[in-house]
């Protein structure tokens, strides 16, 4: 049997470090596809707008959304983890003391 070993501060420094990421890479995806835009604002013709659409389409809701999205639900899985074995070593501790 493996074993099992939680340590309540870690993980939960763990969930407020992924959840600050996650603000952290929203922050940055918000301004590298401003930056991006403003870069090729000046470029006209088809080629530009081809180049919009696949930045628009492809690229800017995986760096604005998706992946602080992705961080957020790793902090939240984590933290549902963290909660659930809270949960069983209470109920541990109730049965060995007789009380459930």
């Amino acid at each position: 049997m493996a074993s099992c070993r939680i340590v309540k501060a870690s993980v939960e420094q763990s969930v407020t470090n992924l959840n600050n990421y996650a603000k952290q890479y929203e922050e940055a995806g918000n301004t590298f596809a401003t930056a991006f835009k403003n870069a090729i604002a000046d470029m006209e013709g088809a080629a530009k707008d081809a180049l919009l659409e696949f930045f628009e389409t492809k690229i800017e809701g995986f760096v604005t959304k998706d992946l602080p999205s992705a961080v957020t639900g790793l902090a939240s899985l984590l933290s549902t983890n963290l909660q659930q074995f809270d949960d069983v070593d209470g109920k541990l501790a109730e049965s060995i003391k007789g009380d459930g």
